[in-house]
């Protein structure tokens, strides 16, 4: 009986066990807020300069010809117009939907460039500035001067689907809608020391929509710093148009200076393709409620089958004028920065 007492005492005296606390998550378990369902706004500043090629205007002799009386080819240097680096934004809107781990984003990007270029004649007698296309003067040219200026529109509607290979990387496979609106202006002015003049303005313009698919990755690093890149490649079809227009100030050969010597007008409907590629450090950290990015970094995008400059050669009226056509790569490259905010 003594035993039973004791026993009894002993175990109603006795601890009861605690049970264990859970768990803590490691620290870099959800680094990118994989299991939260959020809306995102993207605010992109572009600092960028476009860079075609065909865009030569003049000749800047460096000595002199090998005969002054006889023909002679392109003899110095070749003065080409250029763009300048100017802003631009990007704005973005997207929506997460974590449980299926996919993402819409609505995006739209607009740049305005400019440029200008200007030669003037070579100081020694015997070295002459002269056109890339046909001058129409009577008197030797004294220098000549262009303008640029690019309208560059570009739209997105596309959806991802994430993965999350590790803890420390986040892949984002990006398919899609895309539509493009871009136009470029080109004048050229050669003027003599009178002076009279000869304007030339060559204009192209392109509307399209097409598909757009890539990869976007962000590559935890250390201390909230990431490694964020895209690569995109679009294929567009569209309307293309590319107009060409010359003017003389004086009569040369007979000529009315108030009827263009030069007034083509091409259009086509035609494919043009877009590849893109940024890459760059990003700070990136989460709140209790939010998440936020900051990222800079570089950006090169290339338009194929749009950069396209018509000559022609001359002749009478009724003559035949074959087409002579410079075409090259319309880049854009330069600083992008981007701040997100989840919400």
């Amino acid at each position: 009986m003594k035993w039973v007492i004791l026993l009894a005492a002993a175990t109603a005296f006795a601890k009861t066990p605690s049970t264990p606390p859970p768990a803590q998550p490691e620290w870099d378990a959800d680094l990118f807020k994989r299991d939260e369902q959020v809306f995102s706004s993207h605010l992109e500043f572009l600092y960028w300069t476009v860079q075609e090629g065909g865009l030569d205007y003049a000749i800047k002799m460096r000595g002199p010809a090998s005969s002054s009386g006889s023909n002679n080819y392109a003899q110095g240097k070749f003065e080409n117009s250029t763009y300048n680096i100017d802003p631009g934004f990007r704005v973005a809107m997207s929506y997460f939907r974590a449980s299926r781990l996919w993402e819409m984003w609505g995006m739209y990007t607009r740049l305005t460039s400019y440029g200008h270029s200007n030669a003037g004649k070579p100081t020694p007698s015997t070295e002459f500035i002269t056109g890339t296309w046909p001058q129409i003067l009577t008197a030797d040219l004294a220098g000549a001067e262009t303008s640029l200026h690019l309208n560059y529109n570009v739209a997105d509607l596309l959806v991802d689907r994430y993965f999350n290979p590790n803890p420390h990387l986040r892949l984002r496979l990006i398919a899609g809608l895309t539509g493009a609106w871009m136009d470029q202006n080109w004048t050229i002015r050669y003027f003599d020391s009178v002076p009279n003049t000869t304007m030339v303005r060559s204009r192209w313009s392109y509307g399209g929509a097409g598909l757009r698919f890539g990869l976007m990755a962000d590559w935890y690093w250390m201390a909230n710093i990431y490694v964020t890149g895209r690569a995109t490649f679009a294929a567009l079809t569209g309307h293309y148009r590319n107009r060409t227009k010359q003017t003389s100030s004086q009569s040369v050969g007979g000529s009315n200076p108030a009827i263009p010597l030069r007034n083509g007008d091409y259009t086509d409907t035609r494919i043009a393709t877009n590849v893109q590629v940024l890459i760059g450090p990003s700070y990136q950290k989460s709140f209790c409620h939010t998440r936020m990015e900051f990222f800079v970094g570089y950006e090169l995008t290339g338009w194929v089958n749009l950069q396209e400059i018509y000559r022609s050669t001359s002749g009478t009226a009724s003559a035949s004028k074959e087409t002579l056509i410079n075409s090259s790569l319309l880049s854009l490259q330069g600083l992008t920065a981007r701040l997100t905010f989840d919400y």
